[in-house]
């Protein structure tokens, strides 16, 4: 009894030296870049993300965050067109909850995600132009693992799904069973973590 007593303090003083104070200031992100062949006689799918974002603790612990997602993906060849792009770029809201697991802290958190999709394809004597808009919610978890003081690597885990129907001009005469957005994904991600601990608390 006395022994779990113990480890139950240890863990509470534990979280509190180790905190993320409230005030604390958080600007981090992540990058990611894919090269992949449909098959050996197709051009590469070029794909880049970036997703940088900012932090700031409400309270000990607990961040709100903001963040900006733009991602393009590119193809110079395929056998359906000669040429196509994507880029998409999504503002978003969310938070993070952090709790102190040895050397570093593990923290879990949701955010709200409104993403503006842009396309461009190119077939042999023609082009075509479309976008959409849609919502995501965002579900993710993660360890940080500190390299100097107040700077960590982030390796996160998350998994996202859209809500409600897609919106744009390609979409207004769509059929409802087209407009919705059912989309889901799970990733795996990779980025930095700074924090700045304010003086003014």
């Amino acid at each position: 009894m006395k022994k779990g007593l113990f480890i139950l303090l240890a863990l509470i003083v534990a979280s509190s030296v180790f905190a993320f104070t409230k005030g604390t200031i958080n600007p981090g992100g992540t990058v990611s870049f894919t090269s992949n062949k449909p098959n050996s006689d197709e051009k590469a799918i070029t794909m880049f993300s970036i997703t940088p974002q900012v932090g700031y603790f409400v309270m000990d612990n607990l961040s709100a965050d903001v963040l900006i997602n733009y991602t393009y993906e590119g193809q110079s060849e395929s056998d359906y067109n000669d040429e196509y792009s994507l880029s998409n770029l999504g503002l978003g809201i969310g938070g993070r909850y952090f709790y102190p697991l040895a050397p570093g802290e593990i923290y879990g958190g949701l955010d709200f995600l409104y993403n503006s999709f842009s396309w461009e394809e190119e077939y042999e004597g023609g082009k075509y132009d479309g976008g959409r808009n849609a919502m995501y919610l965002g579900l993710k978890g993660g360890y940080l693992f500190p390299v100097v003081e107040n700077v960590y690597v982030d390796f996160g885990l998350k998994y996202q799904m859209g809500l409600g129907d897609y919106g744009g001009d390609d979409y207004e005469d769509a059929l409802d069973e087209y407009k919705e957005n059912e989309e889901s994904s799970f990733g795996i991600n990779i980025g930095l973590q700074i924090f700045i601990p304010t003086l003014l608390y």
